[in-house]
């Protein structure tokens, strides 16, 4: 079968070509230039600026100029075009698969760091944690633009290798040595895009005291830890199934939806899909299909106020985020920052799942450009679309304040990425 992607934005690549900026001109320099161009008084020239601001790629998002009041209606109507467009494409770019190229003998810490590279994938080794030997074996592989789960399988089953998903420490992918009797991983998965999933358990059930029997599929769900879901969700109404003859297999629950939050770390969850217990002549699922919504963090955004003391009310936007800084004030031996964020209503960033903004990315720096962690957060404000936070941080005695840098990092919005998936030949206990 072929499983398919369907990402949320539905811009080509192809229309966000590489930077045009002319060899020695700044990528800044251009935007800037761009921008006041799209205030021409010719109409050919202000097109042609839009034009070609969306062809200097997303890198320019962080560049473009804030919109307010006195932003004339023409440059505000083509800058929005212009984010809304960079903001699509970066989405998709974010949401594709990695093609992976791998060709020829090498040891095995060679192509898992060739996969890492290329696919911007972390990958850590935890044998030493589980204390097994860390053998690196020489192994050959052809692997021409090939989907990165399928590569990684593709390397892992030459090395002997598994995967561990729960990483404590960062998101990444921790692999470890693999059992004795431990199945191959590839031909066992299907894969989607940025998503792997697999069939994991089965277990069927009967209620002794009422008769009832049920069943429940346990399906490994993973991803490319370069993308940060913050919840995965399965409609029970979106999902089907067979057995191996092609008859209807009944889901239990058919108007529920399944919702598994994500921690921060992990670079993959447990679905577990409960089916009404088929007949005891059936010995296979022949098929389960389904189509899983991963809402996913879009592209961060850095936020930046230098001049700690005089903060007050000071404003950024990026990316359909918007950053205030109320205050910064002294409090003990502790200072305080005190900041809202608010998202554009269309991007639907605190719908919700809110939880995922207390881990954003927050510190100062000081004059030497050391950076400062935060000691501790708690909300001010929780509205629909804006947020407050009160950000503490340890500066030590006397700092000169008026030195530091407060930086807020922040996905402007959140992205639901609908995910087709196909398992099949699924043995049943």
């Amino acid at each position: 079968m072929v499983v398919k992607l369907l990402v949320a934005a539905t811009l080509l690549l192809g229309q966000v070509a590489e930077s045009t900026a002319p060899a020695g001109e700044k990528l800044d320099e251009r935007v800037k230039l761009l921008v006041r161009q799209l205030d021409h008084n010719e109409q050919v020239k202000r097109e042609a600026a839009e034009k070609d601001l969306i062809a200097l790629g997303s890198d320019v998002l962080p560049l473009l100029p804030p919109v307010n009041n006195r932003t004339p209606a023409e440059v505000r109507n083509r800058l929005t075009r212009i984010r809304t467009a960079l903001t699509k494409a970066a989405i998709e770019a974010t949401t594709k698969s990695s093609p992976v190229t791998l060709s020829g003998e090498m040891p095995v810490s060679q192509a898992l760091a060739e996969l890492a590279k290329q696919s911007g994938n972390e990958l850590v080794d935890y044998r030493d944690r589980f204390n097994q030997e860390a053998r690196d074996p020489t192994i050959k592989v052809e692997l021409k633009e090939v989907p990165f789960w399928e590569a990684l399988d593709t390397v892992l089953d030459a090395a002997g290798l598994s995967l561990y998903n729960f990483d404590e420490e960062r998101a990444a992918l921790a692999y470890v040595a693999r059992g004795d009797d431990a199945a191959p991983r590839k031909g066992k998965a299907t894969y989607s895009g940025l998503f792997r999933l697999e069939p994991a358990r089965i277990e069927a059930t009967r209620d002794l005291k009422t008769g009832v029997r049920s069943a429940r599929l346990t399906v490994d769900v993973a991803w490319e830890p370069r993308v940060r879901p913050i919840v995965l969700e399965q409609p029970l109404d979106e999902t089907s199934a067979t057995d191996e003859a092609g008859n209807p297999l009944p889901i239990d629950g058919r108007e529920g939806k399944l919702e598994v939050p994500v921690e921060v770390t992990n670079s993959a969850i447990e679905l577990e899909i409960p089916l009404e217990a088929p007949d005891r002549s059936v010995k296979q699922i022949g098929s389960l299909k389904g189509t899983l919504t991963a809402v996913v963090l879009g592209r961060v955004e850095s936020f930046e106020f230098s001049d700690l003391d005089k903060l007050r009310g000071a404003e950024l936007e990026r990316g359909g985020a918007t950053v205030v800084v109320d205050s910064c004030r002294r409090n003990g031996d502790i200072y305080e920052v005190n900041m809202r964020v608010a998202f554009d209503k269309v991007n639907n960033a605190l719908e919700s799942h809110r939880g995922w903004i207390y881990n954003n990315e927050c510190f100062v720096t000081d004059g030497q450009k050391n950076r400062i962690d935060n000691v501790g957060v708690e909300a001010t404000l929780l509205g629909d679309n804006e947020v407050g936070l009160s950000y503490k941080f340890d500066l030590g005695e006397e700092p000169k304040v008026a030195d530091y840098t407060f930086v807020y990092r922040t996905a402007a919005a959140i992205i639901r990425v609908p995910v087709e998936f196909e398992l099949s030949k699924i043995d049943l206990p």
